[in-house]
């Protein structure tokens, strides 16, 4: 990698706020694992409702890290 290829922060960010969301993750992984093998079934709510906690927590911090 080129010494003056910007690095996109994000990725970062993002898997520190997952550990800001205990219980939104853990009722999308209970999901998981309550639907597996059942064909049709999903988790959407729970993914939507975690990423959403996750994004609270990422859009100041991404924004900080942002230059003009």
């Amino acid at each position: 990698m080129d010494d003056d290829e910007p690095v996109d922060p994000l990725p970062a960010i993002r898997k520190d706020c997952v550990k800001t969301c205990p219980k939104p993750l853990a009722n999308y992984d209970a999901c998981k694992e309550r639907i597996k093998g059942k064909p049709g079934a999903d988790c959407e709510i729970w993914y939507y409702e975690l990423h959403h906690c996750v994004d609270l927590c990422v859009a100041p911090k991404i924004f900080a890290a942002t230059k003009e």
